[in-house]
């Protein structure tokens, strides 16, 4: 039987054990990185040793940021966060993915900062300042 990941509003239910993944914001970065390959490897690891972590992907240049959902469909299509998911519910713990209802804030890293600040980073600025203005 194939294993679907749903996502719906939390409803707590009485006697029910709940881990959370909390999406505390979205950093760009204009470094290569290279993405996190098990997601939920990481995931579990953070749960285990009940720390924060971080994962990492790429974004195509179609990416849009609407209320969570980029997140969330970035999760249900990785196969072995799913693979985490159906082990933690064996163990009597269901999954709860926590996302602010303000949205997600998006922040740029140390190293998009240090970009934009330097000369070629102002160079860029200016010339999508210019294609602005041509619109």
């Amino acid at each position: 039987m194939e294993y679907k990941c749903e996502f719906k509003p939390f409803v707590k239910k009485e006697g029910m054990k709940y881990k959370t993944i909390r999406i505390t914001d979205i950093a760009l970065h204009t470094k290569k990185g290279i993405p996190t390959p098990l997601v939920g490897k990481k995931i579990q690891k953070s749960f285990e040793e009940n720390r924060p972590g971080r994962i990492y992907s790429h974004l195509d240049n179609n990416a849009t940021f609407n209320g969570g959902s980029f997140v969330l469909n970035l999760l249900k299509s990785d196969p072995d966060l799913v693979r985490m998911v159906q082990e933690e519910e064996a163990k009597g713990y269901k999954i709860r993915i926590a996302i602010p209802n303000e949205g997600i804030p998006v922040v740029f890293g140390k190293d998009t900062v240090e970009f934009i600040n330097s000369k070629n980073g102002k160079r860029v600025l200016r010339g999508l300042a210019k294609e602005k203005e041509e619109k």
